[in-house]
This record gives C-alpha cells, sequence and structure tokens, in this order.
C-alpha cells in the first residue's frame, strides 16, 4: 500500500474520509498526483457562511458546510505538520459561488495540479497532463453532517483574532472523547471560512490552512470549465481504488461479500458510506467507511484469507507503531495486527480467520484497533 496515494481532505463530500472527512476523509486520486496531505488540506477552507447575529453554534456550523455563496478569487497557504518535519503549499483557489471550485497548485507537493469541483463531481488535472474525472465524491449532506457533528461534539462560536484586516468568528468543534480530533474554523463577517484548524486526538496541530489574500466579485465561467471527453482517472489499486456504493447490498451484489462489520464501534460513530475496493490482483472487495460527523475510519477488505502482516518498522516517535502481542506484531493463532501511526493518519492492517483488512482514521490508534479486533 503506497500512503502517497491516499491524502485527507476537510470541507467537501469525499468518498472515503478515512483520515480523512471531519468532515475528514480521503479522496481517492493517482499516487504520482496526490503526493501527501497538503494537496487535500488546501481544500479546507472551500466553504463559507454568512454569520447571524445571534445564531446558534449549530446553525452557524450547519452553514458553514454548505458551501461557498459568494463568488471570490484568493490565495490559500496550508501548513501540514508531521512528527519530524512540516510541509507548506500554496494555492490559487477560485469560487463561483455555486458550488464550483478551481485550485491552482502553486507551490508545495503538488506543484502544477490543477483541481476542479463541481457539486460531487470532480476532475484534476497532473503538472503537464489532461483533466481526468475522478471517483464520485457524493457523501451524506451538510445538514446531516452538521446534525450529527453537533451531537458528538461541543461546539462554540466567539470572536476571534482579526484575519487580513477582518472581524471573525472562531467556531470551536471540540472532541468530546478522547479518542476523536478537534477542529477550529475562523469566519469573516462576510462569510468567508478564512482560517482552518485542524487538531490530533493529543492536541498537537494537524495542519492550518488560511487564506492569505482575497478578492471578492464574479469569476470567469471558463476558469470551471473541463473538457467533455475528460477521461476516467485511472482507479488504481488499494484504498485508492474506493470507489462509492448505493449501500451494503449493493456492495454485497457486485463482490459477493458483506460489507465488514466489527462488533466494536466507537461511541457517537455510523456506517456513512459503502464502496469496494480494487485488490493488486484485480478482486473487488468490499468496503465501509464509518463517520461521526467530523473523524471518520474505513474497513477495506484485502481478501478471503489472511496473509502476512505488513511494515515491519520498530519504536514509536514519527516511523511505524505497532501495536499487539508476539514477533512481527503477530496476535496468536486467531490473526495479526500491524499499525502505523503518525500525527495525521492511522493505518491498522489486521488478518483474522476469514479475511484481511486494512482499516485507516483520523482517531487514537488504541481505537481504531480495537475496531480491528473485532472484525470477524
Amino acid at each position: 500500500m503506497h500512503r502517497a496515494s491516499l491524502h485527507l481532505c476537510v470541507g467537501h463530500a469525499c468518498p472515503i474520509r478515512a483520515e480523512g472527512g471531519s468532515h475528514l476523509c480521503l479522496l481517492t486520486a493517482r499516487p504520482s498526483l496526490l503526493t501527501g496531505r497538503a494537496l487535500a488540506v488546501a481544500c479546507l477552507v472551500a466553504g463559507s457562511f454568512a454569520a447571524r447575529a445571534g445564531a446558534a453554534p449549530a446553525d452557524v456550523l450547519r452553514s458553514a458546510l454548505r458551501g461557498p455563496t459568494r463568488p471570490y478569487e484568493g490565495i490559500q497557504r496550508t501548513v501540514v505538520y508531521g512528527d519530524t518535519a512540516t510541509t507548506e503549499s500554496r494555492v490559487r483557489v477560485r469560487s463561483d459561488g455555486r458550488g464550483g471550485i478551481r485550485r491552482e497548485f502553486q507551490t508545495g507537493p503538488a506543484a502544477g495540479a490543477v483541481v476542479i469541483q463541481r457539486g460531487a463531481d470532480s476532475w484534476q488535472k497532473p503538472p503537464g497532463g489532461a483533466f481526468e474525472r475522478m471517483p464520485s465524491a457524493s457523501g451524506p449532506d451538510p445538514r446531516a453532517v452538521a446534525a450529527t457533528m453537533a451531537t458528538n461534539y461541543a461546539i462554540s462560536v466567539a470572536e476571534g483574532r482579526p484575519i487580513l484586516g477582518r472581524k471573525v468568528k472562531r467556531v470551536a468543534v471540540k472532541a468530546r472523547r478522547t479518542f476523536n480530533p478537534s477542529r477550529a474554523l475562523h469566519v469573516d463577517a462576510v462569510g468567508l471560512v478564512v482560517r482552518d484548524e485542524l487538531f490530533a486526538p493529543d492536541g498537537r496541530r494537524r495542519s492550518v490552512t488560511e487564506f492569505v489574500s482575497v478578492t471578492f466579485g464574479p469569476q470567469t465561467p471558463a476558469s470551471f470549465a473541463v473538457p467533455a471527453a475528460a477521461r476516467a482517472g485511472a482507479a488504481g489499486y488499494g484504498p485508492g481504488s474506493f470507489s462509492v456504493r448505493s449501500s451494503a447490498s449493493a456492495v454485497r451484489t457486485e463482490t459477493g461479500r458483506p460489507v465488514p462489520a466489527p462488533a466494536h464501534v466507537p461511541e457517537g460513530y455510523s456506517v456513512s458510506t459503502y464502496g469496494i475496493m480494487t485488490t493488486g490482483s484485480g478482486l473487488k472487495t468490499p468496503a465501509a467507511r464509518y463517520s461521526d460527523g467530523l473523524a471518520s475510519f474505513t474497513i477495506f477488505v484485502r481478501g478471503a484469507r489472511p496473509g502476512p502482516p505488513e511494515g515491519r518498522g520498530r519504536g514509536r516517535g514519527g516511523g511505524p507503531r505497532r501495536l499487539g502481542r508476539g514477533p512481527h506484531g503477530f496476535m496468536g493463532s486467531d490473526g495479526s495486527e500491524t499499525v502505523e501511526s503518525d500525527r495525521q493518519r492511522v493505518i491498522v492492517t489486521f488478518s483474522s480467520r476469514q479475511a484481511a483488512y486494512i482499516l485507516i482514521g483520523d482517531l487514537a490508534s488504541d481505537e481504531l484497533v480495537r475496531v480491528a479486533r473485532s472484525l470477524p
């Protein structure tokens, strides 16, 4: 599994949301283009809302997740914090105020790439390449996401420090449970989310995305146009090949197997998206994404029989971290597991007597391991 084939995205509907959706989630795409979390984190500040005086925190959050309502053009700066280093990117962002977003990556790992999103549809163009249509990223209605988030997190609104000379409201989405991340959005008087911060369950900052300049006004329609003949992007294999399906029954019909159902589901989480993954051998296998509105994790079925444990890194810190009993992560005759964790995500591979799984999430590693160990 190539970690470069995965990245987090916050602020719009995405299919996996395992590291990422917090709406944290994973967007699928080719490893050659998505070279880390910075590309997706730059999408964080896509949403905007008019902060009504006296509005309840949950109402403000609901409006924030609906997306931009006024056209604008601006430059965003994104900093992604790792255990040993940070990555910075700058992105030129244009919004037509009707759900169309164009992002041109100027610096950072994805420099030269262009991503266009129109509602649930998205296209991307690698540097020097042509536009490709990406898999459907349809997700839950923003109103439902906001309602779930308000149930599972403490939401508050307060005056924030001015940004770009603008007064802002700070919308804090604070975890009620120790295994969950947190988020803070800074919104100006006209409704733009000018700064978005993500925090790991232990309180460390994961990323900051903020506008360093912004101008409101109509945008050229051609900025949001893509060739009608844009071909579908290569799905690849592994978690990056995740493709959304309408229901658990649709997944079972296509794969011949039920969606993975753990006996332990963290409090506040439920299935938000069903899908399939393509394995390296071309096999279609079930997948399911669980979310609590902000955090999420996705369970991918790798195969019908357990395979050898993956990842043999040692120690803690910024490298892979293994939990479990016995050498190489083996838990005994019933299965094996390995765990890779850093400030951004947790990846668990687990093998039982019935199947082998990959779990990817942005909640605490110990909690995701509990989920893995409860799988059949």
